[in-house]
């Protein structure tokens, strides 16, 4: 009974959240799929469009990486996680699409258990060909252009995990 109590408590007090956090961010995922702009109902040459809430969520996703140009990482994202499932129909826009993550010098890099900084955390980020982001989405008036001059969405990373 002292144990259920316990851990009632624990659970109470916020103990286990990054447990509940990652579980519930697995539950919440959309993946890249051929259909996405279909799925978004929009055009195909038209922009990806958000709503104001939609900007103000900070979510996981999982991208592959082709080098880093000064703090801007081209990316490909591969899977949107820990999306409300009230906005999944707009993060389907992003799953599949190219995008650039801006990473700030303070930006925390891992790579496992090790947090890099400074030089050591720019040239593992750099050299990665995947890696996991903590990112909120900028607005579009903050968007990159990518080679064509085009717009691509663009997110300011809160945390990198280089997974390979």
């Amino acid at each position: 009974m002292r144990v259920a109590r316990l851990l009632l408590l624990l659970l109470a007090t916020g103990a286990f959240w990054p447990f509940v956090s990652t579980a519930a961010a697995a539950r919440n995922c959309v993946m890249a799929s051929e259909d996405r702009v279909h799925a978004a109902g929009q055009d195909e040459d038209a922009p990806p469009r958000f709503s104001s809430a939609f900007y103000r969520l900070t979510f996981t996703i999982e991208v592959s990486m082709d080098g880093l140009d000064g703090r801007d990482l081209p990316v490909s994202v591969e899977s949107v996680c820990g999306i409300p499932r009230a906005r999944a129909k707009e993060a389907i826009q992003l799953a599949g699409a190219d995008g650039v993550a801006v990473v700030y010098a303070a930006t925390p890099v891992w790579v496992g258990r090790s947090r890099l900084l400074g030089s050591a955390a720019r040239a593992a980020i750099g050299g990665a060909d995947t890696a996991t982001l903590r990112v909120r989405l900028a607005r579009p008036r903050s968007w990159r252009e990518d080679e064509d001059g085009g717009k691509v969405p663009t997110f300011r990373t809160l945390r990198a995990l280089v997974t390979d």
